[in-house]
């Protein structure tokens, strides 16, 4: 019995021996398993570059989307209330219209006005709101102005000291935001202590209460969760810190696993270590996903707020923060525009959270959580705008950039902002006159209705079969473009079928692009330009008899010209009546009938040639081929303009700039580089640029452009020349003001259709463009030409070319005329 007790004892302590070995086991392979998986996870954490947060480093994972903005815009003396008033409205200031209310805050105007539009009097209050722009320190601060308002147009400016300014300026508008990828991710970058306290208090409060007292992983938060999804709930995936979350989104992505979730903690703790808590939260809002508005997809708490509210982050309301803090959970269930409901009942989450944990008072918590959910109605629907308007110079712009080497690498990550030149007051006058006139133009074609062709599944393409036109718009002092237009509406809506093809964008840019068009006689002033430069072949007093007349230009080969009105002929002509008549025979015989040069050329016909070279036109001309003086070789619009803008640039050429400045995230400027020069060329006498400036003057005063006075009633002073192809092709207009030059061009896509069934010539299909254009969008004082040094004005007869003698040449006959020095007649007329 005792020997079977005995072995019975054996046998238990062996099992439980063997048991206990087996357990051991079975332990140190779990730790060796557990060890060597922990082992291998921090391996991999260890191998991780913390580089990537910090966004100054890592300029692709915390990718910024390029923002293009319009120039400022200055407001002077004379401007008119109606452009003032547009743009306060484009620039989405408040009007105050509360009676007895005043203006308190930046963005708020008030008007104080009566009468009529062009007779308005009285006063308007302004505080300016605050924005930077380079080089622009003093100009661009916050401020009020008191401006009153005589007929329609601004009459002075006070500041808040009772001082009278000549001048101020308003913001740039954002035009265009484009992001480097193709799921339009946008984000700007903001320093923490640019965030509002409540705003980090809403994401700890619904995120990570703990926040600032653990180091990455929330311990208590963990051991109730596994408590609760021991119970069978969900709730582990809901532990993460705010540290956590950062690591998940910059380094780990959202798989579900073990092995990524000990990563997770793992480099939580090792952030924990190497960065501060403020760094922490400066790195988690600013990265933070907000979901998709619009075609943008919004990360960082900067970038949400102006999307969503319209403001920056340090404007916003507790209820505003709460409704952000909110959404990070679930960016489709919680869209405030998507479902606005279920985002409401999120915030007010968030609200009762923040007033549990002290972070608001009673009162503000009542207050935020009856707010109502108030968006924009679209995360860029100023930019759309915007972005259709500008269509075309929008779509330059980038070519431009991709121009610039040295921001090829980050041109679309870098958060850059680009101004560029463009006025989007002037923009949007550029676009709406050429949309009416166009459609006015359409009714003599036959054609259906535009708009309704359009939205006509069987229409007809609207692009090749309708007119199309091209204006641009540029100081010429600065060579920086004001408005482009490259054709009839750049964004086209609707189901034709061809508009389809079109992608919607009526993309070509007639204005720049190389659809050389022939300019017909608005290349006249070129031509005499030419003749006029020291040494004149041709001056103001030259008499050119205007009359039938065909030549032999080389062996064999014959040219006869005829005016426009085919067998009307002036007889004796001076420059100024060749020009203002817009007569071909009096313009090619001035440059055919000069002295034949060594190379038996003529040499008024080279001096032209060279002479176009030398302003930029790039089709070459060729002496043997003198159709060229009438306008028979292909422009650009934007080479004929250019070439109008020396005569008001006063005999120098600046290039057109599109890009004002490009500064980085940090707001330092990186482009033009230091120490730019722009290019400026003498390539005319600033006196012979007067002389065709004073001969485009009577173009307008009593030639071919006297519409822009009589019809529309331009009153500042202008100069300008009509141009119009054989059978109508083409019709042009380009004109200039003392700070604006303007040219336009309208005809058909297809080279060799015409604009006959129009019966339209430059001054109808053109001129109005530019008149309406010119009226509305030009602003500030009228001011005259001026006089260069040099110019003396003698009263001639304007049929023998002779001083005016006063007592016989009948009135009709004399023109006061500008001589350079020394250039003037000698001999008093005794015709008459």
């Amino acid at each position: 019995m005792r020997s079977f007790l005995s072995n019975c004892l054996q046998i238990i302590l062996s099992v439980i021996f063997v048991s206990f070995i087996l357990i051991f086991l079975v332990i140190c392979f779990g730790i060796g398993v557990a060890g060597g998986f922990m082992f291998g996870c921090w391996q991999d954490v260890a191998a991780l570059d913390l580089e990537k947060l910090e966004y100054k480093v890592d300029k692709q994972t915390w990718r910024q989307h390029l923002e293009v903005y319009s120039s400022v815009c200055e407001v002077q003396l004379k401007d008119t209330v109606v452009f003032f008033k547009d743009k306060l409205q484009r620039l989405e200031y408040e009007e105050i219209k509360q009676e007895g209310k005043g203006i308190n805050s930046p963005g708020e105007y008030l008007l104080q006005l009566s009468g009529e539009k062009d007779k308005q009097r009285g006063t308007i209050q302004i505080y300016l709101r605050q924005f930077e722009y380079p080089y622009m320190e003093g100009d661009t601060e916050a401020k009020r102005l008191n401006l009153s308002v005589k007929n329609g147009k601004i009459e002075s400016i006070h500041n808040a000291e009772g001082n009278l300014i000549r001048n101020f300026y308003l913001e740039p508008e954002l035009i265009d935001e484009v992001s480097g990828d193709d799921t339009g991710t946008t984000r700007k970058i903001i320093p923490l202590d640019d965030m509002p306290r409540k705003l980090v208090d809403a994401f700890i409060a619904i995120e990570d209460r703990r926040f600032y007292q653990h180091s990455g992983v929330d311990i208590i938060r963990l051991i109730g969760a596994i408590e609760d999804s021991l119970r069978g709930s969900d709730r582990i995936g809901a532990t993460s810190t705010l540290t956590q979350q950062l690591t998940r989104n910059i380094y780990l992505g959202k798989e579900r696993t073990p092995a990524r979730k000990t990563r997770e903690i793992l480099l939580a703790f090792r952030i924990e270590k190497q960065l501060s808590k403020d760094q922490i939260l400066e790195g988690y809002l600013n990265y933070i996903d907000f979901g998709r508005f619009g075609a943008q997809q919004l990360f960082g708490v900067q970038k949400a707020a102006m999307a969503f509210f319209g403001k920056e982050v340090s404007q916003l309301e507790f209820h505003e923060c709460a409704l952000l803090a909110g959404i990070p959970k679930g960016t489709t269930f919680y869209s405030p525009v998507k479902n606005p409901e279920n985002s409401k009942h999120r915030r007010n989450v968030v609200l009762r959270a923040m007033y549990n944990q002290g972070f608001i008072t009673t009162k503000e918590y009542e207050e935020s959580r009856n707010k109502p959910i108030q968006i924009q109605k679209s995360s860029s629907s100023a930019t759309k705008e915007n972005r259709i308007t500008a269509g075309h110079f929008i779509e330059h712009i980038r070519s431009e950039l991709n121009k610039i080497p040295e921001l090829q690498n980050n041109l679309y990550n870098d958060g850059l902002k680009v101004y560029t030149t463009i006025d989007m007051s002037m923009q949007s006058v550029a676009v709406d006159t050429v949309a009416d006139h166009l459609r006015y133009l359409d009714r003599g074609s036959h054609l259906p209705a535009y708009d309704a062709n359009k939205y006509n599944p069987q229409g007809i393409d609207p692009k090749n079969n309708y007119l199309q036109a091209a204006l641009i718009a540029f100081e010429p002092r600065t060579g920086h473009v004001k408005a482009m237009v490259g054709g009839r509406d750049y964004h086209i809506d609707g189901i034709n079928p061809y508009v389809a093809k079109m992608n919607n964008r009526n993309s070509f840019n007639r204005a720049i692009g190389n659809s050389k068009r022939q300019p017909g006689s608005a290349f006249k002033p070129i031509v005499f330009a030419a003749l006029m430069e020291t040494p004149a072949l041709i001056t103001p007093t030259s008499i050119i008899v205007d009359e039938p007349w065909t030549i032999q230009h080389v062996p064999g080969q014959w040219w006869t010209v005829d005016n426009y009105i085919e067998g009307r002929h002036y007889g004796p002509v001076t420059v100024r009546k060749t020009l203002t008549k817009s007569i071909n025979v009096p313009t090619a015989k001035a440059a055919w009938e000069t002295p034949v040069n060594e190379d038996g050329y003529r040499e008024g016909i080279v001096r032209i040639v060279n002479f176009a070279e030398e302003i930029g036109f790039s089709t070459p001309l060729h002496p043997k081929k003198p159709a060229f003086v009438l306008g028979a070789s292909g422009v650009t619009v934007l080479e004929l303009t250019s070439a109008y803008g020396i005569f008001a640039n006063r005999g120098i050429k600046v290039e057109p700039s599109y890009i004002h400045y490009i500064i980085d995230q940090d707001g330092s400027p990186i482009y033009p580089p230091k120490g730019y020069q722009q290019d400026r060329t003498r390539v005319l006498d600033e006196k012979v640029a007067y002389q065709i400036t004073s001969f485009l003057e009577s173009v307008i005063k009593r030639g071919t452009g006297r519409s822009a006075i009589s019809k529309y009633h331009i009153t500042r002073p202008i100069a300008g020349k009509t141009g119009t192809t054989n059978d109508y092709v083409d019709a042009w207009f380009v004109g200039y003001t003392e700070d604006l030059i303007v040219g336009v061009w309208v005809g058909l896509d297809r080279q060799g259709r015409n604009l006959k069934n129009y019966n339209k010539e430059g001054a109808k299909a053109a001129l109005p463009i530019w008149a309406r254009f010119i009226k509305e969008a030009a602003r500030g004082p009228e001011k005259e030409f001026p006089v260069p040094e040099g110019i003396e004005f003698w009263e001639i007869d304007n049929v023998t070319g002779l001083l005016r003698n006063k007592d016989k040449c009948p009135p009709e006959n004399i023109r006061n005329e500008p001589f350079i020095r020394g250039q003037e007649p000698t001999k008093i007329c005794d015709r008459h």
